[in-house]
């Protein structure tokens, strides 16, 4: 769809295009809201009508994703929850079900790590906290969303991995995340197996560096140099590279794909 014909582009949307089929008036959460993936992930949905209840330990980040969905035209509600603890993530649903009205869409997007580093100096308590925020978050909130969708007859999960946990190639992420990554796409696929046949669809997008505010601090110019060698494409994803998979996966237009992983990486994985 060209610029000219996009009515999201032309209602002012942020130069979003809208084109997958079943979406409007869908209702989603999407975790990890203040980070770039996800917010990026909340505009494209915004231009497709979907309903949101943006998630994040940081409320202030959750309402500024808000914020910039609802003054694009979109309808959201900002909530705060600890992902890794299973009463938080319970209550969220719970709030998020009330605002919407129900739930068909679930996009883990809450994840990431704060230093490089080799595996021998890691340390025990680093690793049970990246273990959680990346992998244990998402069995707590697949998990708890399963009876909103088998209740609609009808759902979309979208897990975020990490070429991380893919793929050693130019890897520069520590074990602890990418074993975490790892373990979400056997996970999505457990999650997809038995939902299945309620109607229910799950899989995995495993991008791979991406320049998110997160990711960004982390970044030296060495590093970034390393990445962009070992990229085919010649260059670091932004979080619009990789949206547009996470909403397709989300709409009936994939309603045939579960249990599958997509890698989003510009080649990086085939060398």
């Amino acid at each position: 769809m060209s610029d000219q014909e996009s009515p999201s582009r032309q209602s002012g949307t942020e130069n979003l295009s809208k084109g997958f089929s079943g979406l409007t008036g869908k209702r989603a959460v999407v975790t990890g809201a203040g980070g770039g993936l996800a917010q990026a992930t909340a505009m494209r949905f915004a231009a497709e009508g979907v309903k949101m209840a943006l998630v994040d330990l940081n409320l202030d980040g959750a309402k500024a994703a808000t914020e910039k969905v609802n003054a694009a035209g979109g309808q959201a509600i900002a909530l705060r929850a600890d992902v890794t603890n299973a009463a938080s993530v319970k209550n969220m649903f719970a709030e998020a079900a009330e605002y919407m009205g129900g739930i068909d869409i679930l996009i883990t997007c809450a994840g990431g790590f704060t230093v490089y580093g080799d595996f021998e100096d890691l340390q025990e308590d680093d690793w049970d906290r990246v273990i959680a925020l990346n992998l244990k978050s998402v069995f707590l909130c697949c998990q708890a969303i399963i009876p909103y969708m088998k209740a609609g007859g009808w759902g979309r999960i979208v897990n975020l991995g990490s070429a991380a946990g893919r793929s050693m190639n130019g890897g520069k992420a520590p074990a602890h995340y990418g074993t975490a990554k790892a373990g979400v796409s056997m996970l999505t696929q457990h999650v997809a197996k038995d939902t299945a046949r309620f109607g229910i669809t799950a899989n995995t997008v495993t991008p791979s560096t991406t320049k998110t505010q997160r990711v960004l601090n982390l970044l030296t110019p060495e590093i970034t140099e390393d990445f962009i060698r070992v990229t085919p494409v010649g260059y670091i994803a932004e979080p619009e590279d990789i949206v547009g998979l996470i909403v397709f996966l989300s709409s009936d237009d994939a309603r045939y794909i579960t249990g599958a992983t997509y890698d989003v990486n510009g080649g990086r994985l085939m060398m």
